[in-house]
């Protein structure tokens, strides 16, 4: 029988029969091609992690400067940050905001436990904070303390605890901000914010750090030694009774001792992407933002560079790219910025590119400033605070060629203390290689442009009323659109000082195995890996 064409113009008979029947067989057969490219987790197995560095870092206090892969997945704080630094609950199920901001109380999860058991309660949360501000180790602690009520009081050892942290309830936790602000909160997901157990942390004091208790989505569980006994990496395994879902790997491993060849040899998962002999046909290769960044800042109290015209004038004469290579390694490369705050930061996106310069104009300026004479050069000191000092020579030696045409003659070197800095009236550069306290703009433009800021104040001595003026505004509030506004306002404002140039910021490559699914880095410190989705697909 032929086919018709029915009432609303469709086909029917047997030609209908034959392409439905068709369409059914290719869409399972897509659907199976899907389901194989992209297999559903699979619980169990075991990553073995090689870390940055040779030597083995062990320290495990969520205040210290241990490792933030171990450490990040070791302790829980109140709330945590994602894959785009974006603020999201950890044990803190929820919260609410009142009394136009100052008061945030938090809810605590009720499964959420210790690796030992143990309830995790508001008594826990406010002593792991006032442990912190005890400590007193890092000044980001102070900063913390200072934005809570009763936190400086309490700093100054005159108060016997901090009165703007209030248990509510044995899940309720109650904190009292001097000022409303978005940055109260990245203080509370940073890693030195992590939840400890009181009663154990008190009878155990330093010991309790040897076999550490938090309530990550894994947890310690011994130290990997070699024949000789000797430590030389830490293992983690599962949280069985995490209180999201659990992690899918089984175990964790992680040793600077671990080499490039056990990896060849398919028995570490991760390693940095230490050369280019790691084949990017056979492995995997993660790269991700970190929060390491790179700045040429100038003397801006001593001339020639008292001049805004003379420091923006200079920035014709660097090819950051250039320089770029020269900072790199295969492991953590460098990527140009124009912008102070580096573009990755939750909401800032950068206006415009890179300036264009006229070089006539750029060379009359300088001739102004009694610059551009390369018979006559000006002598500026060059300072390096870099963590690879290997590199300064290669960079210093880029830049003194580069400036050379812009009439100075660069000289190396050594310190400074901010003592040698002040008796010296010999106009200097700074490069300046630095991570932020948390990954915030904020933490990034005050100690580099706030006339009170600590870098700015001992070491470049730039001075704008108006940048104070909105740094200051920054600080109060909760919009997060008036912020970023404010903070490009800044950018504006830097861009036509210019005192410093913004060079780049860093990424970190990883290697990793291709059964490895899922692996996803925070842009914070290096190796800062979530695994509590990562899993293993063999």
């Amino acid at each position: 029988m032929e086919g018709s064409v029915g009432t609303r113009g469709r086909w029917t008979g047997p030609a209908v029969i034959i392409f439905l029947a068709t369409t059914l067989v290719l869409g399972a057969v897509l659907s199976a091609s899907v389901q194989e490219e992209t297999p559903r987790p699979k619980p169990g197995g075991e990553l073995r992690v090689r870390p940055f560095g040779s030597g083995l870092n062990t320290d495990l206090d969520p205040a210290g400067n241990g490792y933030s892969l171990v450490v990040g997945n070791l302790y829980e704080g109140l709330v945590r940050l994602d894959q785009n630094l974006n603020i999201i609950p950890g044990l803190a199920d929820y919260w609410s905001v009142s009394e136009n901001g100052k008061k945030v109380t938090f809810y605590l999860r009720k499964n959420a436990f210790f690796h030992n058991g143990q309830a995790v309660t508001a008594a826990d949360v406010k002593f792991s904070f006032e442990r912190l501000f005890r400590l007193k180790s890092q000044p980001v602690f102070y900063e913390f303390a200072s934005r809570i009520e009763g936190g400086e009081e309490f700093w100054e050892g005159l108060a016997p605890e901090v009165s703007g942290l209030r248990i509510a309830e044995d899940k309720t936790l109650e904190i009292y901000w001097l000022q409303p602000s978005i940055t109260n909160f990245y203080f509370l997901a940073a890693g030195f914010a992590g939840v400890l157990p009181a009663g154990p942390v008190q009878s155990q004091k330093k010991r309790f750090f040897e076999k550490p208790v938090g309530s990550g989505p894994f947890k310690f569980d011994y130290w990997l030694r070699n024949r000789r006994l000797d430590v030389i990496g830490i293992r983690l395994v599962r949280n069985e009774n995490y209180f999201a879902r659990k992690p899918f790997l089984e175990a964790v491993e992680v040793s600077p001792f671990f080499q490039l060849e056990d990896f060849f040899q398919n028995e570490i998962q991760v390693i940095p992407y230490l050369t280019f002999r790691i084949s990017r046909d056979r492995y995997q290769v993660l790269e991700s933002n970190l929060l390491q960044l790179d700045y040429l800042f100038f003397s801006c109290h001593l001339p020639p560079f008292d001049r805004p015209e003379v420091r923006r004038a200079l920035e014709a004469f660097l090819e950051k790219r250039q320089l770029a290579g020269l900072a790199s390694t295969s492991a953590n490369f460098c990527q140009v910025m124009d912008s102070f705050i580096p573009p990755f930061l939750p909401g800032f996106v950068p206006e415009g590119a890179g300036r264009e310069q006229n070089l006539s104009q750029v060379l009359k300026v300088l001739e102004e400033a009694g610059l551009g004479r390369m018979d006559k050069p000006l002598v500026v000191h060059a300072f390096f605070q870099m963590t690879n000092k290997d590199l300064i020579p290669n960079i210093y030696g880029f830049l003194r060629e580069e400036l050379k045409a812009a009439g100075i003659k660069l000289e190396l070197k050594t310190g400074p203390s901010v003592e040698e800095l002040a008796r010296d009236n010999t106009p200097y550069i700074f490069y300046l290689q630095w991570s932020p306290d948390l990954p915030d703009p904020e933490f990034i433009l005050w100690p580099l442009f706030h006339s009170a800021g600590s870098l700015n104040r001992d070491l470049f001595h730039y001075k704008s009323s108006k940048i104070d003026e909105l740094l200051e505004l920054q600080r109060n509030g909760l919009s997060f659109e008036r912020r970023i506004n404010l903070f490009r306002e800044i950018e504006k404002i830097l861009r036509v000082d210019s005192p410093g140039l913004p060079l780049f910021f860093h990424k970190q490559r990883l290697a990793y195995q291709p059964y490895l699914k899922n692996l996803k880095a925070q842009p914070q410190d290096l190796l800062c890996l979530n695994l509590r989705d990562a899993w293993i697909d063999r």
